[in-house]
């Protein structure tokens, strides 16, 4: 009995891999197909603006179509690339004319920088706020903390980024000049990501914060005499970090979305900006290639927060892995 007993949350964490894995597979198949039929969809390819260029004679056109693959069925396309990206080949940007996967590569560190810091500041302020707001219970901070998750759900990302935008251009003529690409400028393009996530995770963690404390291992924990800041954190925080680990997996396609605006509005080189010019130019190949890699970090979080939430509470292990 006892060894049946521990091959079984084994079996489970093997049954919770698989299952994942067959998930992104899925996804992965879904969202490319999709991806590269609407691509195919949009009137045009890379070489369409050549037309205009007098110089460039249709026979150069239709060489360029021909090298590149472009005058091949849309599904002969697809799985031609989806051979290629198989055999780890993501295949070569046509208008920067190198690899797309290094070229992929680079820009996401960049997004995952700003990414990580947008998320670092929502949290932080959210867990502030809600452990502030447990511990003093004051009306004031509580109608403070409903005021501010109203503003930061209700203003929109590309216009927090026009006006940091303004901020930027005044800035330039003044004695605190914010240059593009400086610690300040990252800070503030961070922020900006960051504000929708703040409304989020604040409302959450606060609304869970509050109903942890009326439960029954919390009034126990205050009965053994421990100061109130010590059963918030130890005690009231863990039966409340589940729904947060949750919204995290959740919020990274949000994130990922939202660089797009502000990247290319205040300008950070990262994977959002390089979408636009992508997408723009019907780089086929490059926004297959931004579309694999975000797929697969949306994927990740999603699974890094059911394993967190394993993790934190012992209780669910079971459930999800069954």
């Amino acid at each position: 009995m006892n060894r049946f007993a521990r091959i079984r949350p084994s079996y489970n964490v093997i049954s919770f891999v698989i299952r994942k894995l067959v998930q992104g597979i899925f996804m992965f198949a879904a969202v490319s197909a999709i991806s590269f039929a609407l691509l195919a969809n949009a009137g045009g390819d890379a070489f369409t603006a050549l037309r205009d260029n007098p110089q460039v004679s249709d026979a150069t056109i239709e060489r360029l179509r021909e090298t590149y693959g472009l005058d091949k069925p849309v599904t002969t396309r697809y799985f031609k690339w989806l051979t290629s990206f198989v055999t780890g080949d993501m295949g070569e940007s046509i208008h920067f004319k190198v690899p797309v996967g290094g070229l992929v590569l680079s820009k996401l560190f960049y997004t995952a920088l700003l990414g990580s810091a947008a998320l670092l500041i929502a949290w932080t302020i959210a867990l502030i706020l809600a452990f502030l707001n447990a511990l003093y219970k004051n009306r004031t901070l509580s109608r403070f903390i409903e005021l501010l998750i109203l503003m930061t759900a209700s203003m929109p990302r590309i216009a927090l980024s026009l006006f940091a935008l303004a901020f930027f251009v005044w800035s330039s003529q003044s004695a605190f000049a914010v240059q593009s690409g400086s610690g300040i400028s990252f800070a503030i393009s961070a922020f900006v990501l960051a504000v929708p996530l703040i409304a989020l995770f604040l409302a959450q963690s606060n609304s869970e914060l509050t109903a942890a404390m009326n439960e029954d291992f919390v009034k126990l924990a205050r009965s053994k005499g421990l100061s109130e800041s010590t059963v918030i954190v130890r005690h009231a925080s863990r039966a409340a970090l589940n729904p947060l680990l949750t919204i995290f997996g959740l919020s990274l396609g949000g994130i990922i979305g939202g660089t797009v605006i502000v990247e290319t509005i205040l300008g950070w080189q990262g994977l959002g900006a390089m979408t636009v010019t992508a997408i723009r130019v019907r780089d086929v190949p490059l926004v297959m290639g931004i579309v694999v890699v975000t797929t697969v970090a949306v994927w990740l979080g999603n699974a890094l927060a059911e394993i967190l939430q394993m993790l934190n509470d012992p209780r669910l292990r079971d459930e999800i892995a069954s």
